[in-house]
């Protein structure tokens, strides 16, 4: 199976510079130009999916749509696994209100980011333990026929995507960035019970000729 993970286009909140969480905000005008980018390269590219599946929140739905329009396909499937990290009482603070109401967050290192349980939100091991009940089912619908597949989502469960899917021993830390709309191939195949996950290319939108824009701490 190949798996392409793509984060979503920049939303109004990320231009906002809010922790979104499981908020549900819009594609901003620059994130609708980072999709249609995205969208002009995978079609041009000659890319094709046998499977696509987007977060249920309207920025990943849209950045969707951009995609599967693009490339001739049907609309994507609504898959609540991919909804990214619930942030509890963080979400839709901006970066001042989080320092002045949560200053304990802002101080955090990477070992920190990503888990929420503290503020009423999911832990990091909550997210990881979906991720990978997610992983398993593409396995029995997927990694047999060695499918092509598309998965539009967000940058804190894109992270767990790619860290569970290449073996990352590192339990803790959110050390991989995903700016918005860039897109990750990852070839997976399975050894005796074991996902072996190898790293095609991680492509920032950037280089596709769209702009890029500076989120909420990178991620979520």
């Amino acid at each position: 199976m190949e798996l392409l993970i793509v984060r979503h286009g920049e939303s109004v909140a990320n231009a906002e510079g809010r922790m979104q969480g499981q908020r549900d905000y819009p594609l901003s005008d620059l994130g609708q130009r980072q999709a249609s980018a995205l969208a002009r390269f995978l079609s041009g590219a000659g890319y094709r999916f046998d499977a696509c599946y987007t977060s249920p929140l309207t920025r990943a739905r849209s950045t969707a749509l951009a995609l599967t329009t693009a490339l001739g396909l049907p609309e994507a499937e609504l898959e609540p696994s991919l909804a990214e990290l619930h942030a509890g009482s963080l979400q839709g603070l901006t970066r001042a209100e989080i320092a002045e109401q949560h200053p304990s967050f802002m101080q955090r290192g990477l070992k920190g980011l990503g888990d929420f349980a503290e503020y009423g939100g999911e832990s990091y091991e909550d997210v990881q333990r979906r991720v990978q009940q997610l992983i398993e089912r593409w396995h029995h619908r997927h990694l047999v026929d060695a499918h092509r597949v598309l998965a539009v989502a967000h940058g804190g469960v894109n992270f767990q995507l790619l860290k569970t899917l290449v073996c990352d021993p590192v339990p803790r830390v959110m050390s991989v960035k995903f700016g918005n709309c860039c897109a990750t191939l990852v070839r997976v195949r399975e050894r005796r019970g074991v996902y072996l996950g190898e790293l095609i290319f991680h492509l920032p939108v950037d280089l596709l000729g769209a702009p890029t824009s500076e989120g909420m701490v990178g991620v979520f």
